[in-house]
């Protein structure tokens, strides 16, 4: 009999850090002596994060693109772990969309298909520190994605508290008080860049990855707790995780007069209903191609080896997407 496969979940709001930690994590495993399959999971129909783990981690991805695992991509997530699975990997990571609820997805790892191949090992739950407190306000007219944010907090087993480097310590206490009101079991570790020591993520994987070690480990992790409120939590929420967050892919023109200060005064001119953008961009008379990322009105660029077409993705709060579109074409003149 095949042993079991452990799974680690990484969830989190949009731009808190997630791929930088799934990069980190990667490249832990592979000096662990670890092969890890990857599942990543997407809103928009273009993928930006695959490619930023092919360039940084050399891995390989499975894609699930345009929706969410927990809800419109639901009916796909089987099949996708069971392909991963059939890969044998050491363990397994999937990185959530920043609207998943990740309860339903260690639903998912628990169906009969997948019980005697996959274990949930742990759900690692990445925080975005300057902006968390933001989020009631932010989502006050959408109660569902105000519980799904809390559930990402309620069911991890590992909290990382990111980007303190860009808050107070007086705030951060204050997070962390907050933080404990929704899970105070978990480990909780501020971070910046989402660096942290992963040595405990990958304690005794390979024994714990045994049938019997496997038992053993699955019942002394924290996910566990969440795994048995899920049938019922589940069962109840048969709506999807959000209701007003739209993903909107628009191409970018080669040829035009963009700039990278047009660009920022594009995202800043967004910044009431823009959460989160990203893409690749190259500019004329620069054969670098560059990968901007957007988030918490931050803007970071980084040279890149993309050498497809270049787009960007913008994921943000009742988006108009014909009026976007049509100031999105402006910066080209």
């Amino acid at each position: 009999m095949n042993k079991r496969i452990p799974v680690i979940v990484i969830s989190g709001f949009l731009g808190s850090g997630k791929t930088t930690l799934l990069v980190r994590l990667l490249k832990g495993a592979a000096e662990h002596g670890l092969r890890p399959g990857v599942l990543m999971n997407e809103l928009g129909k273009l993928d930006v994060d695959g490619h930023i783990l092919e360039e940084h981690a050399n891995a390989s991805v499975q894609k699930l693109l345009d929706g969410c695992v927990c809800c419109s991509r639901k009916e796909e997530l089987l099949g996708a772990l069971k392909s991963s699975a059939d890969q044998r990997p050491d363990l397994i990571v999937i990185e959530l969309t920043g609207v998943a609820n990740p309860e339903e997805i260690a639903e998912t790892i628990t169906e009969p298909e997948l019980q005697d191949i996959l274990y949930l090992r742990h759900v690692v739950t990445v925080l975005d520190g300057e902006h968390i407190l933001d989020y009631n306000s932010l989502f006050a007219a959408d109660k569902q994605l105000v519980r799904t944010l809390r559930r990402q907090i309620e069911v991890a087993d590992r909290l990382l508290l990111n980007k303190t480097d860009l808050i107070p310590p007086a705030k951060q206490a204050k997070i962390e008080k907050t933080i404990r009101k929704y899970n105070d079991r978990a480990p909780l570790y501020p971070t910046t860049q989402s660096r942290m020591d992963l040595s405990p993520l990958f304690a005794d994987i390979e024994s714990a990855a045994s049938p019997a070690a496997a038992a053993s480990s699955q019942a002394s992790i924290a996910p566990k707790a969440a795994i048995r409120g899920v049938a019922t939590v589940v069962k109840r929420q048969e709506t999807k995780s959000f209701s007003r967050i739209q993903t909107i892919s628009l191409p970018w023109n080669r040829t035009g007069g963009a700039t990278r200060s047009k660009v920022e005064k594009f995202l800043r001119a967004w910044d009431d209903r823009l959460l989160r953008a990203k893409g690749y961009i190259c500019f004329g008379g620069d054969d670098s191609v560059y990968l901007m990322q957007y988030a918490g009105q931050r803007t970071v660029w980084e040279r890149s080896r993309y050498a497809s077409e270049p787009y960007v993705v913008f994921i943000g709060i009742d988006l108009d997407e014909d009026r976007l579109a049509e100031q999105w074409s402006r910066i080209f003149d």
